[in-house]
């Protein structure tokens, strides 16, 4: 939380009776118009540092109209800090923010209570613990117009993975036509080294989320997530920065208009 606070003495020098009147209103105004400018601002800089950012995230920079309470008049800019389904940008944006490491999602929160079979017959959590799951160039991945993996898809690969179906149900069935959604399967390190697995993947093996496909005789395996480390951000969107500079120069900008006109 940052606060930036205004004498209007130091703005205008000395108060006479005219100006003590109009202060408090001229005062809210101005402040209003300051925090409209700086939301603007800021859905510009979030455009420019961000790979095409969706527009719930560009709409997620509010602020609350200025109030005029006694002798004070007071605003506040902030991050949206509700989302459906638990994504809050105020959490997700918090690491480009302040720096620290990525929000985790709903979806690798979920993928972590999420028990899969693995081709040994082991048991593992579909995401383990300390990781993030990136998603690949894979042309099986389905992605929206930002980019982003489809939430379709998301849905399908958390359905699958608690269906309980293992890759071993997928192969040991044969050619069997199971419905697409549900041939996604999540593989560790200890699966990929199986001889099984040899000259069956589209990419090189490395852990993550694969969608299996049968054709004919063949079984193949297209990896859509890859696991990784969770990334560690240094601060990059400068909210605080720039909405201290922002709102500063509009009031005052603004306020001295309105009073010393």
């Amino acid at each position: 939380m940052s606060t930036i606070r205004f004498d209007p003495k130091k703005l205008i020098g000395p108060l006479n009776e005219l100006i003590k009147v109009q202060l408090p209103e001229a005062s809210r105004l101005s402040l209003n118009e300051a925090l409209f400018a700086n939301r603007k601002r800021l859905q510009d800089e979030a455009n420019k540092i961000f790979d095409r950012p969706v527009p719930f995230t560009l709409n997620s920079f509010l602020f609350d109209k200025a109030q005029i309470t006694g002798k004070q008049v007071k605003g506040r800019a902030f991050v949206r800090d509700d989302g459906p389904k638990g994504n809050a940008p105020s959490r997700y944006l918090d690491p480009q923010i302040r720096g620290g490491p990525a929000y985790q999602t709903r979806f690798p929160r979920a993928l972590l209570n999420t028990v899969v079979t693995q081709r040994d017959k082991r048991l593992t959590q579909a995401k383990q613990r300390g990781t993030q799951l990136l998603t690949t160039r894979s042309p099986k991945v389905r992605r929206n117009r930002y980019g982003n993996m489809s939430q379709g898809q998301y849905t399908q690969i958390l359905s699958a993975l608690k269906g309980g179906k293992s890759s071993a149900d997928f192969l040991e069935a044969g050619a069997v036509p199971f419905n697409s959604a549900s041939n996604y399967f999540y593989f560790d390190r200890e699966a990929l080294d199986h001889p099984f697995f040899r000259n069956r993947f589209t990419y090189p093996t490395k852990p993550g989320i694969y969608k299996a496909e049968i054709r004919g005789k063949q079984q193949r395996f297209y990896r859509v997530m890859t696991e990784g480390n969770i990334p560690t951000y240094t601060s990059k969107f400068k909210f605080f920065d720039i909405s201290k500079k922002t709102i500063t120069e509009e009031f005052v900008r603004r306020f001295r208009s309105r009073v010393l006109r």
